[in-house]
């Protein structure tokens, strides 16, 4: 199954497991909704 061009949400974006699957799914092609309560690491995630 293809996610290319699929949006997908994550929520806890900001580190961990949420992080790697944010950056795993954009770079195959997903646009990626990412979510956080910490907006500060959020943004040095890439957000």
């Amino acid at each position: 199954m293809s996610i290319k061009d699929k949006v997908i949400v994550i929520t806890g974006a900001s580190g961990g497991i949420g992080r790697a699957t944010a950056k795993l799914l954009a770079k195959q092609g997903a646009f990626v909704v990412l979510g956080s309560r910490n907006e500060t690491a959020l943004q040095a995630a890439g957000g």
